[in-house]
């Protein structure tokens, strides 16, 4: 994915953030939403700072549908503004000032914004409902009461801390009712995602979180939707594990996200994605994720759909080397033979003279 160039005059050691995001944005945003934005305000502080979708993600420990999707909430309360090509993808960001939030709300125009180009990313598509999954809603003490006067959820709430084997918080249980409640999950559904997750060393609710809302995003509502979805993801894991010389372990969540970004956002076939691998382990000798990512990046930019079009670049790529490497050494030839004609050396360290042999030999025989 290209790298994206943020630019500002401001080059001090600190980040500045508005009062009024504090109190009148922050307390209502889900708190993923609040980090993506005061790291982008971060770099925003770095002049020329190169940085890109992924590697926001990487350092947050999110998915690049977590980014884009705080992007849009950002966008929605008018701090952010967005901007598409005609092939809708990203390719700008303007940052808006958030004690001139009324302002810019009802301004068909933003004059006062900080510009940030962004390179093309295209945004993974949304459904209908996106709008009432991308923050969880404050449920009182009386709501929490009456949904546990339900008896699925009370079931609900009593499987999942025997799948932790641990109590729940108050923070676990919000985001139990929050995918119950909100995302229209079924009970059965949701008992199959944690059960998942921890089968695959993921207990951390802001993980199975992702998962719930990535689901929504794609129309799962069945635990055999799901289980399909899982079964796929689960065969490209094994597959890109396999290419990596990896075994005795899980991939840890960062390496996760770029399995995702590979099959989905780049939308590479399996092959494609362990000849990468295959290249990384030759070149590196160790399974580095980010190592491979540059490869499928530099390929995703090349246009590259088969096995057929890496061989094309492969082979252009030696044709030029070998052009290249000829005419290098047809210079250092033609240096060298001009330099031997016209260098002395111990052989030939006299002055050379002009003389005609066959004149000589006549004369000497008496002509």
């Amino acid at each position: 994915m290209a790298d994206i160039m943020l630019h500002t005059s401001n080059n001090s050691g600190f980040t500045c953030v508005s009062n009024t995001f504090i109190d009148d944005f922050m307390k209502d945003a889900n708190g993923e939403f609040v980090k993506i934005y005061l790291y982008l305000l971060r770099c925003l502080n770095i002049d020329g700072f190169e940085f890109s979708i992924g590697q926001l993600a990487d350092c947050l420990d999110h998915t690049e549908k977590d980014v884009m999707r705080a992007f849009t909430y950002w966008e929605k309360v008018g701090l952010l503004r967005l901007e598409y090509s005609s092939d809708n993808e990203l390719s700008g960001i303007h940052f808006t000032t958030p004690s001139d939030y009324s302002a810019c709300a009802s301004a068909p125009v933003l004059t006062q914004a900080t510009s940030t180009p962004v390179a093309n990313h295209t945004v993974a598509p949304t459904v209908a409902s996106t709008e009432t999954v991308e923050q969880k809603p404050s449920y009182s003490s009386d709501d929490l009461k009456a949904f546990k006067e339900e008896e699925e959820v009370r079931d609900l709430l009593f499987a999942t801390q025997t799948y932790l084997g641990r109590p729940l918080s108050t923070s676990d249980t919000t985001t139990l009712l929050f995918w119950y409640d909100s995302l229209h999950m079924t009970v059965d559904l949701i008992q199959y995602l944690i059960e998942t997750c921890i089968d695959g060393g993921h207990s951390s609710f802001h993980y199975m979180d992702t998962v719930a809302r990535n689901w929504a995003e794609d129309g799962i509502t069945t635990v055999e939707a799901a289980r399909k979805t899982s079964s796929t993801r689960n065969n490209n894991v094994y597959t890109i594990m396999k290419a990596m010389g990896i075994s005795g372990r899980d991939l840890i969540e960062s390496e996760l996200n770029y399995v995702d970004k590979w099959t989905e956002t780049f939308s590479f076939s399996l092959d494609i994605i362990c000849e990468a691998c295959h290249r990384t382990i030759a070149q590196t000798n160790r399974p580095l994720f980010r190592y491979a990512d540059s490869i499928l990046t530099k390929w995703y930019k090349q246009s590259v759909k088969s096995l057929d079009d890496i061989k094309k670049l492969d082979d252009e790529f030696t044709s030029k080397n070998i052009e290249k490497f000829a005419s290098a050494q047809a210079n250092r030839a033609n240096n060298g033979r001009a330099n031997t004609s016209s260098k002395p050396n111990k052989f030939k360290n006299f002055s050379e003279r002009d003389c005609d042999f066959e004149a000589l030999e006549k004369k000497l025989l008496g002509y």
